[in-house]
């Protein structure tokens, strides 16, 4: 197998306009760079490509603009990719809720609201674009003999459900810190750090792809930062050179976040991104430094596209949210104003397409297997997939290859015991109910299409006899 990774900038200028949240901000200052991060494995089967941008999330247009560069530069065919976003909250938008495809069909009336919203700069996206392609070139660019081994770790001191259930039974989203009626989590967490390394023959690093979920808020505006995963390439860089690739694949995190609502913590900064993103690339590094390496590991891929339906909106809400608009005009950032807009942009987006392409992509290199799906997706089904999966070493990857907002589980649903604005029907959490099970099964399906790697055992020691010093004893005199 031969791998090669790069790393460009797509650091914005200060007042670029920001994402990670429903309305219009920008970015008033640069703690630290945002880039695009490109891993390519190949062999005489394929090629594929992992290239994660630092941003929230990365709708399906974005990623055909910088498809269609990457053909401009002639580079050579990808049989397969994954292209996700940090899902950092303190980057510059490359996606809106509302994405490039859609917009100009929908009514005047409703492309006039999206003024309050964090539409993303047309410029910087074209940037962002060029940017993956250039990512994505430069690593097949770089592709050399590399020796591959992978590892599962855990992670677990820093990352909570952010959904807890309340005294009146139902699951809210950051109940509040310390709120006497938090009951308990509504939600599960995932503590595996997975990793992928790809080495030389003298035993310096390449590079690494690693695996963990944790919503990218530790650090968040009016600054931009790459969050904790700019800290897990720091680290390992520092451990293992500062020529080795990172390229960290959030897993799903909808509901997982830094913040634990039941303490008294401080949970933001950038000591926070550090300290999280630090404990991550140590478990990271423990894996590599650990585990046998393979010299022709299997590559193998399958893409599918599965439709999905979208919410339609409830009888007469139109004409409610209209109403709540009209009556906020002075206060677009009213909390009602805000989810009324959603709902007339939703309402747009299920007239004129009722169903979303959804789009699923697989790769195993040797015994690991990369599942990736385009949602903001709930923990607790990325482990129902990873259970059913016959890989152990089964990383699933969120927000990739297109953009299709939160999707719950079934029960986040439940009228009595659900609940959080995760559920609520806006352009950004707008598949049906049973979207996120629809999601499971089809990639418990395709991870079935696949058959891990079996490492040889290690036969270059012969077997054991007895030692002369450990056959003496006890002494009983």
């Amino acid at each position: 197998m031969k791998a090669g990774f790069f790393s460009t900038s797509i650091t914005p200028p200060i007042g670029t306009m920001q994402a990670g949240g429903y309305n219009e901000a920008r970015i008033q200052g640069i703690a630290g760079p945002l880039k695009v991060r490109a891993a390519v494995f190949e062999t005489d089967t394929g090629r594929v490509a992992f290239a994660v941008v630092d941003c929230c999330s990365i709708g399906r247009p974005t990623i055909d603009l910088a498809l269609s560069y990457y053909e401009k530069m002639k580079g050579p065919k990808l049989d397969s990719f994954i292209i996700s976003a940090t899902h950092t909250h303190s980057g510059a938008a490359v996606s809106s809720f509302l994405q490039a495809d859609m917009f100009d069909k929908m009514a005047p009336e409703v492309i006039e609201l999206t003024k309050y919203t964090a539409a993303p700069d047309a410029w910087f996206v074209d940037y962002t674009a060029r940017q993956i392609a250039t990512a994505i070139y430069m690593a097949c660019s770089r592709v050399e003999n590399a020796l591959i081994n992978t590892g599962k770790g855990e992670e677990s001191g820093y990352t909570f459900p952010r959904r807890l259930f309340c005294k009146d039974g139902r699951a809210y989203s950051h109940p509040g810190k310390m709120n006497p009626d938090i009951v308990g989590p509504a939600g599960k967490l995932d503590p595996m750090v997975g990793v992928v390394g790809a080495w030389r023959e003298d035993g310096s690093l390449i590079g690494a792809l690693v695996n963990f979920c944790c919503h990218g808020t530790t650090y968040s505006k009016p600054n931009s930062h790459g969050d904790w995963p700019y800290y897990v390439e720091e680290t390992i860089q520092k451990l293992f050179g500062e020529d080795a690739g990172v390229v960290v694949l959030n897993g799903p995190c909808g509901d997982v976040t830094q913040v634990n609502n039941q303490s008294r913590t401080r949970d933001f900064g950038l000591d926070i991104a550090k300290r999280l993103g630090f404990r991550v690339a140590a478990e990271a590094a423990k894996e590599l430094i650990a585990m046998p390496k393979q010299a022709s590991p299997t590559l193998a891929f399958e893409d599918r596209i599965l439709p999905v339906p979208r919410r339609v909106p409830r009888k007469g809400s139109v004409e409610e949210a209209w109403k709540i608009v009209n009556q906020h005009r002075d206060d677009p950032e009213n909390t009602a104003a805000v989810f009324a807009r959603e709902r007339l942009f939703e309402s747009e987006l299920q007239r004129l397409q009722p169903n979303k392409d959804v789009r699923l992509t697989a790769i195993q290199i040797g015994d690991a297997l990369f599942l990736s799906n385009p949602a903001e997706y709930f923990t607790a089904l990325s482990l129902e997939i990873k259970a059913a999966s016959p890989f152990a070493k089964t990383m699933t990857v969120e927000l990739a290859n297109d953009c299709v907002g939160y999707v719950p589980t079934t029960e986040a649903f439940d009228p009595k015991t659900g609940g959080g604005y995760e559920t609520v029907l806006t352009a950004y959490s707008c598949l049906c109910i049973d979207a996120g099970e629809r999601i499971r099964d089809a990639l418990i399906a395709m991870s079935k299409r696949f058959k891990p790697d079996l490492l040889p055992e290690d036969t270059t020691m012969p077997q054991g006899n007895y030692w002369s010093y450990g056959k003496l004893g006890p002494d009983r005199d």
